[in-house]
């Protein structure tokens, strides 16, 4: 006889743990949000009173950020949603979904950017330089920094890959205002060359962050293996009674793992007892993995 079971339900993740782990997510998103507008707003009204090119971008591209903030937002609000009839895994994934619309933004950033460089190198030209337009870059600087580290210690800690990746695009967002300081300090020295040199190299830095992003959602949404099954199979064949295992399936992103195996027991042994190797079974793979679920199944041998 085989025997199909899941076992131990309770142990899933609590409702209202998910719950809370969200609106944490969220409350972060917020501030963040909040302080992007305000940096992007900075950055627009200097580039427009001091009719700098390169600062006013850098502004608009600051707003995008804003965007990607509420893109997040709304990823992370619907992915709070608790399992339904139609959604029995629950809507994890949509989290994942925002997380591939940052990347994309990303992508779509070092594309406009490398646009900026090419009319720069063909047209030429400079921003005008004032202290008013370097003492607003480097406090929107000193901003973007304080923002990465706050939204990658929280997405460290509530195990967010919205977070971790919106901490990324602001990272990226700090090379490309650095890159517009150098091009006024060149501007002012005389080598107006270096601006768009300058902004080459973030290209190529935003267009790698935003492809490692796309690649690691897809990786979520294409239900790619997150657990290496040599460790599940030590921690299995350690149990007495279980002779072996296969079929080691894992899915799903960071906080919201599946896990679903086979196992071997001897045929002989009282259906109650094969059952109870299978309780035993997950109960030690969900202590020992960080797993939402596991769902064990029997074979007789």
């Amino acid at each position: 006889m085989i025997n199909s079971i899941k076992l131990n339900q309770n142990k899933i993740v609590p409702l209202n743990k998910t719950t809370s782990r969200q609106r944490q997510v969220n409350d972060v998103l917020w501030r963040v949000l909040f302080l992007n507008l305000v940096v992007a707003a900075a950055k627009i009204i200097t580039g427009l009173l001091t009719a700098s090119i390169s600062i006013l971008a850098d502004g608009f591209h600051s707003a995008m950020d804003a965007s990607s903030n509420v893109i997040g937002l709304i990823g992370s609000t619907i992915a709070s949603r608790p399992p339904d009839h139609d959604h029995p895994y629950g809507h994890q994934k949509y989290e994942t979904f925002a997380t591939l619309g940052i990347g994309l933004l990303l992508l779509l950033t070092s594309w406009n950017v490398l646009q900026s460089v090419i009319e720069r190198f063909l047209q030429g030209g400079a921003p005008q330089v004032t202290i008013l337009s370097f003492g607003v870059m480097i406090v929107t600087i000193l901003f973007n920094w304080l923002v990465v580290v706050y939204e990658k210690r929280e997405g460290k800690r509530l195990n967010s890959g919205l977070l971790l990746a919106d901490a990324a695009h602001t990272k990226s967002d700090i090379f490309v205002s650095l890159s517009v300081l150098v091009s006024l300090a060149a501007v002012k020295l005389g080598w107006l060359w270096i601006d768009a040199a300058v902004a080459l190299i973030i290209v190529v830095v935003i267009g790698h962050t935003g492809i490692k992003i796309v690649r690691h959602a897809s990786e979520v949404l294409a239900d790619s293996a997150v657990i290496d099954t040599a460790q599940v199979e030590n921690i299995v064949l350690a149990i007495n009674g279980v002779e072996s295992c296969h079929k080691i399936r894992s899915r799903g992103s960071a906080q919201a793992v599946h896990l679903d195996l086979h196992i071997q027991v001897d045929g002989q042994i009282p259906l109650e007892k094969a059952h109870l190797l299978g309780h035993i079974a997950q109960d030690q793979l969900m202590e020992a993995l960080d797993v939402a679920d596991v769902l064990v199944h029997v074979e007789p041998v």
